[in-house]
């Protein structure tokens, strides 16, 4: 027999091994998809964090931490109208209501997380076995506006330098400069407007009130480069600061004196920020203070944001999950069953 055909020979039966192995091992372990399930709900505090990125610290009452409790509890309602937790057979679930980011600066309402936990249940070597340990879970953020802080404009914080030789460094400075740099960010994907008050980023989707102002604002290309013309001035290390600081203002001045007061989009990738005028699906943004309804009590849900595959995707998920017994299934079915619209009506206005 030849070489090649001897390669070629192994290299089929390699493949037929691994296929077997598969196999093998998705067989060893079977959702158990009817034994029945149980459902709770569990609330942590939401209060008591520490100070956020601006020094400052929330607070909430307990009075408007238990509100936001509950309305954020119609949110896990909604839910488990889906059939897969409303008949909940094959694991046992958690809506965690947790505390979220809180932002002095964009924020208003009380931030939180909700989580769905699902510790599932399979038959694995013949014997009925509850995964536990980082069980599937899916995760929405309800009134903060900050999720894509850092994508794009992520800056390193100086403000612990050691032995700093530029003379305009100070901690609190830096502290700040990086924090204002870092608010920006550039949108994430095509923006889709599913019906007024749903918005789609690719897998991202924004539940808002769509007669608020904007929840992102868009950032001209002065205001831009004017943060990161000061993050640079205060960099710990001279040489760094100087190289850095002529650079940033270089590309600041190809600009002309009008399109410096337009908005700044992603422009050229070579250069060190990609910031561009011409007109594109990917503005830079950051969160807009203007957006809240402060007439409204804080415990009020005002934005929720998460993500959801493409609807192809998900089955495609959920069948191979189903396939090899990965407790995912449950997550992939609860998103495939979710219509979204069922969640805009919990916002308040």
């Amino acid at each position: 027999m030849e070489k090649s055909m001897i390669i070629k020979t192994r290299s089929v039966l390699l493949m037929l091994i691994l296929q077997i192995g598969m196999t093998v091992a998705a067989q060893e372990r079977v959702l158990l998809t009817e034994k029945p399930g149980t459902f709770k709900f569990r609330r942590d505090v939401l209060n008591g964090l520490g100070p956020d990125f601006y020094g400052k610290t929330n607070n909430f009452t307990v009075s408007e931490s238990e509100a936001s409790h509950n309305e954020v509890d119609r949110v896990g309602e909604v839910f488990r109208q889906c059939p897969v937790l409303k008949y909940n057979k094959g694991f046992d679930a958690v809506c965690d209501i947790g505390l979220g980011r809180f932002c002095s600066k964009y924020g208003y309402g009380v931030p939180s997380i909700l989580t769905f936990y699902l510790s599932t249940w399979s038959l694995y070597k013949g014997n009925e076995v509850q995964w536990k340990i980082e069980p599937p879970q899916w995760r929405m953020e309800i009134n903060m506006t900050d999720k894509y802080r850092d994508n794009g404009f992520n800056e390193t914080d100086f403000s612990n330098a050691y032995n700093p030789t530029n003379p305009d460094f100070s901690e609190a400075v830096m502290r700040i400069s990086a924090v204002e740099v870092n608010e920006l960010f550039f949108q994430p994907c095509i923006k889709e407007v599913i019906e007024p008050g749903i918005d789609r980023y690719g897998e991202t989707y924004v539940i808002y009130n769509p007669d608020q102002p904007p929840y992102w604002e868009q950032v001209t290309i002065r205001e831009a480069y004017r943060l990161l013309l000061n993050y640079w001035k205060c960099v710990p290390d001279k040489a760094q600061s100087d190289v850095m600081e002529q650079a940033v203002a270089a590309e600041f001045e190809r600009f002309s004196e009008s399109e410096k007061g337009e908005f700044a989009f992603f422009g050229n990738p070579e250069t060190v920020y990609r910031i561009g005028s011409v007109k594109n699906d990917t503005p830079v943004l950051r969160p807009n203070p203007e957006y809240w309804n402060k007439n409204l009590p804080r415990s009020a849900i005002q934005i929720m944001v998460f993500e959801i595959p493409e609807a192809s995707v998900i089955k495609n998920k959920m069948n191979n999950c189903l396939r090899v017994g990965d407790g995912y299934y449950y997550i992939y079915k609860l998103l495939e069953e979710l219509d979204v619209s069922s969640l805009l009506p919990l916002i308040a206005d």
